[in-house]
């Protein structure tokens, strides 16, 4: 059943995709957006996005597609792979840009696509042999105290973890070192 949903995602966002214009524009910090590449004049891209009509200025982005003018491609060192569905109904071809949070990210010829590895096989050179879980657990030390959790995220300088039988917890980041994969 995973893989049929997983097969039916896949082909929704392949079909929202299947324009042969499609790109992805993508800043420096690895955010992005997508759409139906329409016009590149005056070193500015023109997309057709979900949020509507868009103009990125192309010094701020590199371009992820076939439809890309040229001198404005997304360099990157080869990575080749062909993931394909648990089932075998759906095979994705491209480089591999990234891994990230357990999902590849790849440079195709419809733009930039993240698809979960635990979702797929993959072959080619691109492929990530043994992807290691990030653990999301931390200790937080000040010195004379210690607490373990589970790293939730930080916000306005608070770590905020998740402490057995005690709870959801918010600490002054500067009061604390951090240790653990997913510390800062």
């Amino acid at each position: 059943m995973r893989s049929l949903i997983y097969g039916l995602t896949l082909f929704a966002t392949m079909s929202v995709a299947q324009s042969p214009n499609q790109i992805t524009l993508k800043y420096d910090d690895g955010s992005g957006v997508s759409g139906e590449f329409l016009d590149f004049t005056n070193d500015t891209f023109r997309i057709q996005a979900s949020v509507g009509l868009i103009a990125i200025p192309a010094q701020d982005v590199s371009c992820i597609g076939s439809a890309c003018p040229a001198g404005t491609a997304l360099e990157i060192p080869p990575a080749p792979v062909m993931l394909t569905s648990l089932d075998g109904n759906v095979r994705i071809s491209g480089d591999v840009i990234d891994f990230v949070d357990g999902e590849y990210v790849l440079a195709t010829d419809l733009g930039e696509m993240r698809i979960g590895a635990d979702l797929t096989t993959c072959e080619g050179d691109g492929c990530i042999t043994d992807p290691q879980p990030v653990s999301s657990e931390v200790t937080l030390f000040d010195g004379s105290s210690t607490i373990e959790g589970e790293m939730l995220g930080i916000e306005d300088g608070v770590y905020i973890i998740e402490v057995d039988q005690l709870g959801t917890l918010r600490v002054n980041a500067s009061q604390f070192e951090c240790r653990g994969d997913a510390c800062p």
